[in-house]
């Protein structure tokens, strides 16, 4: 276990879901921001409702995004088909690179449930009908490559 995993507190369920979507609320201010922080990319009253222990999951998220960002959109990319990672609509992209990191860096959170929260925020937020079916493709095969042994292998 590194240092960084040590320290890093596991988030309650209940905190990980509104984490998640404040999560991608800042990875697309992000993205609009030309990856610059102003400490601004996300307004006060999205956080409003949200507690403490959800903001802090999507600052781990946000910021393991960061710290690890080629990795993640290359692992995203390899798994597109006929896209790359730039021709993706913005929170569709957000939406796999925060899936991606979660599948790879995130090992307190089985695989399975991240994919199936990710196509829920997808089915939610995403920019069409499709969305939630290539996040459901995109991070099944990210899992099966990262993490063979928690996903069931297909019959």
């Amino acid at each position: 276990m590194t240092g960084t995993e040590s320290r890093r507190r596991v988030p309650s369920h209940t905190a990980r879901g509104p984490g998640r979507v404040l999560a991608l609320q800042h990875l697309y201010s992000f993205e609009q921001n030309h990856y610059r922080d102003d400490g601004c990319l996300v307004p006060d009253e999205a956080r409003e409702g949200v507690d403490d222990e959800s903001i802090a999951f999507a600052k781990e998220l946000f910021e393991g995004f960061q710290t690890e960002r080629p990795a993640i959109d290359a692992a995203v990319d390899q798994r597109l088909e006929n896209w790359t990672i730039q021709r993706l609509a913005v929170l569709d992209r957000a939406i796999l690179r925060l899936g991606a990191f979660e599948i790879i860096y995130r090992p307190d959170t089985p695989p399975k449930v991240s994919i199936n929260e990710y196509i829920e925020i997808a089915k939610r937020f995403g920019s069409e009908a499709k969305t939630a079916k290539l996040v459901n493709g995109v991070l099944d095969r990210i899992a099966r490559e990262h993490r063979p042994d928690e996903v069931a292998k297909r019959d």
